[in-house]
């Protein structure tokens, strides 16, 4: 069993995500990815947030009739803030106990992962599969390299080798942390609740169900 754990706000989520999400599905060949709403990001103040049901509702509406895509509320229901090595260590007993895990991040969260709670256990339990950043509707994988190149060997300990054919980092002890180039998406979910509070369309940026029940619950207005 190879299973994908995909955590965010999903505030809302968007076309961005979903695209993120099958790419990652095909490219490590997983029979599960989770997707998981988080209840309060450790890092980031709950202010700006559309209530969890709403947020869960969203993800309901916008996964694809694939049972690849799963929704987990595990981190909705547990109270506090919602730390990933708790998640992750929910997945590996309860949910999919033998599977290999692939945590999948943005390169922002990925370059502050030092600051997360037991952060250095996360290498030793998954594979970090960590996301371009996409600039003005462009990426630039050579610099996203070199980014986490100087991260992995100036806050990691035991030595790590690229290896450029399967653009990963590895150590002896079989630690792996993949480097994932997408296809360009300028959208993201602050982007969406801008051009909602500015009475925008945001058709192009978000499933025709989640536009919908955006509207229904006259959310981010």
């Amino acid at each position: 069993m190879r299973a994908g754990l995909f955590g965010g706000t999903f505030n809302p989520i968007h076309k961005g995500h979903l695209m993120v999400a099958e790419q990652v599905v095909e490219r490590f060949f997983l029979d599960r990815l989770y997707i998981i709403p988080c209840r309060e990001p450790p890092h980031k103040s709950p202010d700006y947030l559309a209530p969890a049901t709403d947020r869960v509702r969203m993800v309901r509406l916008a996964l694809p009739g694939d049972s690849r895509y799963r929704l987990s509320e595990v981190e909705i229901r547990r109270s506090g803030p919602s730390y990933t090595i708790d998640t992750v260590t929910h997945f590996a007993a309860a949910v999919v106990p033998g599977a290999t895990l692939f945590l999948v991040m943005g390169m922002d969260a990925f370059l502050e992962i030092h600051t997360w709670k037991r952060w250095l256990e996360l290498f030793e339990r998954v594979q970090l599969v960590v996301v371009t950043r996409q600039l003005d509707g462009e990426s630039d994988a050579d610099a996203d390299r070199s980014i986490m190149d100087g991260c992995i060997r100036a806050r990691l300990p035991g030595e790590y080798t690229y290896d450029e054919k399967k653009s990963c980092w590895q150590n002896v002890h079989g630690a792996c942390i993949h480097l994932l180039e997408t296809l360009p998406v300028a959208v993201s979910s602050s982007q969406v609740r801008r051009r909602i509070k500015a009475g925008r369309p945001i058709a192009n940026l978000v499933p025709p169900a989640v536009k919908a029940y955006i509207e229904e619950k006259e959310l981010y207005r």
